[in-house]
């Protein structure tokens, strides 16, 4: 699946944060610099692209206290699910994350694919 991957500058994919109220919401600084490095580390999916399929996955990263995470889901479907796997895979590979305020803190941020 991750050989039809496409890296590159040509990636044009942007990172919004999602402003979800939850009980162990990560606070606003360490959501950013959570997605930040997430936002680096996507790959645009080349059938996806070739195809011009846009989306934005919205994800929730569940974090213990040394910043690796625990769970990552998919919150609301890009409505492609080669975009959403790709959008949990970078979760996956910007990992780890500097350590949270909390143990248990969860980021959301969505994360947007847009076809050159």
């Amino acid at each position: 699946m991750f050989s039809q991957v496409l890296k590159g500058s040509a990636l044009a994919a942007v990172v919004a944060l999602a402003t979800v109220a939850h009980a162990a919401e990560a606070p606003a600084a360490y959501t950013k610099a959570v997605m930040e490095k997430v936002s680096k580390a996507v790959e645009y999916p080349k059938m996806a692209k070739m195809r011009h399929q846009e989306g934005a996955a919205v994800v929730a990263i569940s974090m213990d206290a040394s910043g690796t995470p625990t769970s990552a889901t998919v919150e609301k479907s890009s409505g492609f699910q080669s975009l959403d796997d790709a959008a949990l895979a970078a979760v996956k590979a910007a990992a780890p994350y500097p350590a949270p305020a909390a143990a248990g803190d969860v980021v959301h941020g969505s994360i947007r694919f847009a076809a050159e």
